[in-house]
């Protein structure tokens, strides 16, 4: 009986002690885990993944498209579905354009977890091949990628995006804001198959797309300039180089160009030196293109006369112990001031500067807006290097008027030159229109502010009348153009590298506008490094400055300001002009290329043998030969354009 007892007891404090296992279990997984397994099974079992929204375009003044985003598609994969991971693996890397080894899909299907992305933002033939496999765990989700369709052109400005739809430069960061939209979310639930399917992504949780934003840069004038600057750089073997087209009336930016370029479609591929604006990031030492502002501070304090004049010391000036040569070996006397500008000698411009005075000089270049951003709405603009006067040194006022001892960005020299331009009112530079919706209503138009004086209109005549000389009969001379009147400076600047001046490099320049007496546009070209023992900016920059200048003036319609002989424009610049290229297939008889606008009307005649003058801007709206006709022997045809309409 007792021996009973005694295993009862047992029987009983062995099920005791079970329960209380059962039951510390149940308190542990119900209670103290339980917020921890339901978020295992919810990781298990659902995942939510981020909607993009559609990134708005980024147009150029035309509504011609910089940037847009074109439908895509991502694939991803529930590794624990995926059989023979290493055949899934081989197969997709097989997959012409999703630009992954089967080493690099194996480890992303081997990855352990149930989701992993194999792919984003494909184009929609390669996941169209993809699809065909059928391989089970391998899942597509509707995307939208960014594309740049004018590849190169521009793309310093414009800038790039990264697969999560953030700006990462240019237009594409500073107004990301507008143009990135609100992203949406989906949830991605796996069955008790395995089978996976999205729930979502509408209500409150549809993404909403990006708004658009109207540059104004023109395509056509940013090929011209890039054209132009390329030419240069390769014909003197530069390292670098930049170019500006602004409209020096209300500051609007129409082509900006920087070299190296890149294409922003496969931006990673580019050398990072590529990525940024030269024209509003780097700095150089301007040279004689800053003597523009020397002369305005001497013409203005009536320090000199346009024909006062001058000692030049017969090629130098010393100052302390620092002796200061003009260019190229020259050995100048007696010279007007006038002529010191045409034929730009630094001593005589070093006497201006130092007649000036420290206090004074230093005002004058910042009233010119150097030493000081522009407001530009470009990431990382600089603002230039402009010491204080306690930092200046006897010789610094000599070497300052002839663009040393100073650091500026292209775009502060050509908003200078400008001033002389209009007539001595410095205008804040534009690069962006206006942001619009879907509909094209304006949400958004960056402010304008007015003007600011920095000369009398007298002083910017009498300047005027030097630069138009500084073309005509001076360092400029191949700048000159056969249908206007240019006015403009060259600059040749020695770099400053390890604390002397190179004698082996050197930045070119030229800056100036046209018409000179109406001005259109206001132009800077820098070729910085040029080889060869060719360096003055004269002879490396000037020349891109007229090319640019002359197909910008034809482009826009603008009237020649001088008797000239017709310049027709030659096939393999107006093909690139073309939007899409027409085939270089010739056709039978004369296209009937009336309603066309310009660019389309052009290409289709280059496609068709045929040699083109146009006449005016817009849409085509006669033609010589008249459509339907023999070509003409001598392949010539002249189009009839006029303004078009619309933005």
């Amino acid at each position: 009986m007792a021996t009973s007892q005694r295993r009862l007891l047992q029987i009983f404090a062995l099920l005791a002690a079970w329960a209380v296992v059962v039951v510390g279990r149940l308190v542990q997984v119900q209670l103290v885990k339980h917020d921890d397994y339901v978020a295992r099974a919810k990781a298990q079992q659902e995942r939510t993944l981020a909607l993009n929204p559609v990134r708005g375009s980024i147009l150029d003044a035309r509504g011609r498209v910089f940037a847009e985003s074109v439908a895509a598609e991502s694939i991803y994969a529930d590794p624990q579905a995926v059989g023979d991971k290493r055949d899934a693996a081989k197969k997709l890397a097989a997959v012409d354009g999703l630009g992954l080894t089967a080493r690099e899909v194996e480890v992303k299907l081997r990855s352990g977890g149930s989701f992993a992305w194999i792919a984003r933002q494909l184009p929609l033939d390669v996941t169209a091949r993809v699809r065909k496999l059928a391989i089970p765990g391998i899942y597509f989700l509707e995307a939208h990628r960014r594309s740049y369709p004018r590849g190169p052109l521009g793309a310093s400005v414009v800038g790039y995006a990264g697969l999560d739809g953030d700006g990462l430069a240019g237009i594409e960061h500073s107004f990301d804001a507008y143009v990135r939209g609100t992203p949406g979310k989906v949830t991605l639930l796996k069955d008790a198959r395995k089978g996976m399917y999205l729930v979502g992504g509408d209500g409150a949780n549809r993404p909403r797309d990006g708004q658009h934003v109207v540059l104004t840069i023109d395509s056509v004038v940013q090929f011209i300039a890039e054209r132009a600057l390329e030419k240069s750089i390769r014909q003197y073997r530069a390292s670098g180089g930049s170019a500006i087209v602004m409209d020096p009336n209300d500051g609007a930016i129409l082509a900006m160009a920087s070299w190296p370029p890149f294409d922003p479609n496969h931006f990673a591929d580019a050398p990072r030196n590529a990525w940024h604006n030269r024209n509003v990031q780097d700095l150089y030492e301007p040279g004689s293109t800053f003597k523009i502002i020397t002369a305005s501070a001497g013409l203005e304090e009536r320090i000199v006369t346009p024909s006062q004049i001058l000692d030049c010391g017969n090629g130098s000036i010393t100052i302390g112990n620092v002796t200061i040569h003009e260019h190229d070996g020259n050995r100048y006397g007696l010279l007007s001031f006038e002529d010191v500008i045409v034929n730009s000698s630094n001593v005589g411009t070093a006497h201006v500067g130092l007649e000036l005075g420290r206090d004074r000089f230093y005002q004058w270049i910042r009233r010119f807006g150097f030493g000081q951003r522009t407001g530009i709405p470009l990431p990382g603009e600089a603002s230039g290097i402009l010491r204080g006067t306690d930092k200046w040194t006897p010789v610094s006022n000599a070497s300052i008027a002839i663009g040393q001892e100073i650091g500026v960005t292209p775009l502060q020299i050509v908003r200078a030159a400008a001033a002389v331009a209009t007539g001595g009112l410095l205008v804040e530079p534009r690069i962006v229109e206006r942001v619009v919706d879907d509909s094209g209503k304006t949400v958004y138009e960056p402010p304008r502010h007015a003007p600011v004086r920095v000369m009398s209109e007298k002083t910017a005549a009498v300047l005027n009348e030097i630069l138009k000389n500084v073309v005509t009969r001076g360092t400029g001379k191949l700048a000159a153009l056969a249908e206007h009147v240019a006015a403009g400076k060259t600059g040749t600047a020695q770099k400053f590298v390890h604390g002397t001046y190179a004698n082996d490099r050197y930045v070119g320049s030229f800056v100036g506008y046209v018409p000179a007496d109406r001005p259109r546009l206001a132009i800077l070209v820098v070729v910085d490094e040029p080889r060869g023992g060719v360096y003055y900016g004269g002879t490396v920059a000037a020349p891109a400055f007229r090319e640019i200048a002359e197909g910008t003036l034809r482009y826009l319609g603008v009237a020649p300001s001088i008797p000239a002989r017709s310049i027709e424009l030659q096939p393999p610049l107006l093909a690139a002009f073309s939007q899409h290229p027409a085939a270089a297939s010739a056709t039978s008889g004369v296209p009937d290329l009336r309603g066309l606008d310009a660019r389309a009307a052009i290409a289709r005649a280059v496609a068709s043998g045929l040699t083109v003058r146009a006449i005016g801007s817009g849409v085509v709206t006669s033609q010589q030969p008249e459509p339907g006709g023999a070509l003409p022997g001598d392949r010539r045809l002249t189009l009839m354009l006029s303004a078009e309409s619309g933005a």
